[in-house]
């Protein structure tokens, strides 16, 4: 019956996978602790290490597409998580440095993974609107909430099966309760800013 033969070819196949899975999983878990330091690194304004951080982003991100694709049916599951925060670290930095978002196919993400990455990015946009807030910083505060608004307005014409989509929906209703709370604290920190100027004119 040469079960010996089909049960070799059976652990070979299966050896050869479960190798290919332990990389990807260190591969993913080496991409998204990067992300997060860019991340850090974009709230800080460390620039020079945000580039630095990126460049090895992208080297791991090739890396891991090279072993997803060998077994795509099997690995792309693991391409979810680290490709949303590439995308969330990318779109972050291009909005904060008023740059033109780039395009998924530029970053080799799939286009699902980036919505995904996209509406995640909104939380960190009122993060550091907040960080200018209290730092008396109001010039861009406008550009972020209407940055989060554009973002928003294009998740929310999504309008497919959840089976398509995953959790985007769910993220985009989180996303439309952040940027709810950000106007409102833009909005107070505006009129704050109008009043002391005000103040400061008469008393000259």
């Amino acid at each position: 019956m040469r079960l010996n033969k089909i049960f070799s070819e059976l652990s070979e196949t299966l050896d050869k996978l479960d190798q290919d899975r332990e990389r990807i999983l260190k591969l993913t878990r080496m991409l998204i602790r990067d992300c997060s330091i860019a991340i850090k690194s974009i709230h800080r304004k460390e620039f020079n290490q945000y580039h630095q951080r990126l460049q090895k982003v992208q080297e791991t991100h090739k890396e891991l597409l090279e072993l997803v694709n060998r077994n795509p049916g099997v690995f792309l599951k693991h391409l979810k998580t680290p490709e949303q925060e590439y995308a969330e670290a990318v779109a972050f930095y291009s909005i904060v440095s008023k740059e033109p978002l780039p395009l998924p196919s530029d970053l080799n993400i799939k286009p699902l993974n980036y919505a995904l990455g996209l509406a995640d990015v909104i939380g960190e946009l009122r993060r550091y609107a907040l960080d200018n807030i209290r730092n008396s910083i109001v010039e861009d505060l406008n550009y972020i909430l209407e940055s989060m608004d554009d973002i928003y307005t294009q998740l929310f014409s999504i309008d497919y099966p959840s089976g398509l989509t995953q959790d985007l929906r769910h993220k985009t209703d989180q996303a439309r309760n952040i940027i709810e709370k950000t106007r409102g604290d833009v909005s107070i920190s505006l009129q704050m800013s109008d009043l002391k100027k005000c103040m400061e004119e008469r008393e000259r």
